[in-house]
């Protein structure tokens, strides 16, 4: 064992720039370092990565001198929201909320004709989970992706649909399926 630490200690310390640029210089071109480096070299390619796979490294330095450069644009800036990118969160809401009835609308369908129990309160069918307040209702978003029919409905139209098709007094429930055609 110590044998081998001997063998190899050249790699560790202050020797890790020399050793690293030796390496770097054998990605790019094998016959520019000295023969029992690319024996090594060789070797060491030879070894699965970390993650099992045989992919082939890449030079470490152009990615150092990119983090390097990002350094130097200071700290990261956060852009602050603007009407478009509202409005895109507002986008991204409607289809969470779409997905939210396909998903669990059949727990709230409205199975119980003698009316004996409460339906139980699911917050991701209401749209004030997704920040929607009653000024969105008339928003008209794109559902082209939806089973209505229509590309463009308001956020009311869109709501009232979602909730005759998933939790009127029959519930629809069909995202356990599997095969998609069939879904």
């Amino acid at each position: 064992m110590m044998q081998d630490q001997r063998d190899n200690s050249y790699l560790f310390g202050g020797n890790a720039p020399y050793v690293e640029k030796l390496y770097e210089s054998y990605l790019h071109d094998p016959a520019s370092v000295a023969d029992h480096w690319r024996d090594y070299f060789d070797n060491v390619k030879q070894i699965p990565a970390a993650d099992g796979s045989s992919r082939v490294d890449i030079a470490h330095g152009p990615i150092v001198a990119s983090f390097a450069e990002r350094a130097k644009q200071g700290p990261i800036r956060t852009v602050s929201d603007s009407a478009d990118s509202e409005m895109g969160r507002k986008r991204v809401a409607v289809q969470q909320l779409i997905a939210a009835y396909r998903n669990v609308g059949n727990r709230w369908a409205d199975i119980d004709p003698l009316k004996r129990t409460e339906r139980p309160d699911i917050p991701e069918l209401n749209p004030t989970f997704y920040g929607f307040t009653d000024g969105d209702m008339d928003i008209v978003f794109n559902t082209s992706n939806t089973f209505f029919g229509k590309t463009e409905m308001t956020l009311r139209d869109l709501l009232q649909a979602l909730r005759e098709t998933y939790c009127g007094t029959i519930g629809a429930e069909y995202m356990f399926i599997a095969d998609q055609k069939i879904k």
